[in-house]
């Protein structure tokens, strides 16, 4: 018995048809999301920062402390849109408040609002600290933009490493953010 090159064709397209009606049918009736999905980042909003709720990537979700870390950076950022500098100052060291006492956080942070914060992923570090790498967009005056990116909106990415138990936020050094107008 000899086939035909058209038969097979015809057959395999038919197994294709069949299958791919099952699985139509299978996901029938399921609600479809419209949050991303864990491991996407948040697209910048076309204005403004978006949301001020802190997400995990998965990659940072898979981190042991990736809710203590979550919830400290939700108090963080809480507190600099909120403009309470008493609650800032409990989620860094005491070495970054006495840097940045209150009159210039204040001076630093008056016009600021952050949003689309996503903790992309979370890193050891020696001695129990974790290094943070994190992702948000900011708004402010222009004149309270930093000086090297002088923008009404910015997308940040920075790394910050954090000690304790709930993590704090330790110094940062020059480079450990990147900023760019969005």
């Amino acid at each position: 018995m000899r086939i035909r090159g058209g038969t097979v064709v015809g057959a395999l397209l038919g197994v294709l048809f069949v299958a791919g009606l099952l699985v139509a049918w299978s996901g029938a009736g399921q609600a479809v999301s419209a949050v991303p999905p864990l491991r996407a980042a948040p697209a910048v909003p076309p204005s403004g920062v978006g949301s001020a709720e802190v997400l995990l990537s998965a990659d940072a979700l898979a981190h042991p402390a990736h809710e203590l870390v979550r919830a400290q950076l939700q108090r963080h950022y809480d507190a600099i849109n909120a403009k309470d500098y008493a609650e800032w100052v409990a989620t860094v060291v005491p070495e970054r408040s006495e840097a940045l006492p209150e009159e210039a956080w204040r001076e630093a942070y008056d016009s600021s609002q952050d949003g689309t914060i996503r903790i992309d992923r979370i890193d050891d570090l020696e001695g129990a600290r974790v290094l943070v790498r994190v992702r948000f967009v900011s708004i402010q005056d222009v004149e309270d933009a930093p000086p090297d990116v002088p923008a009404r909106r910015i997308c940040w990415r920075s790394s910050l490493p954090m000690s304790g138990e709930p993590p704090l936020i330790e110094q940062t050094g020059a480079g450990s953010s990147i900023a760019s107008p969005c």
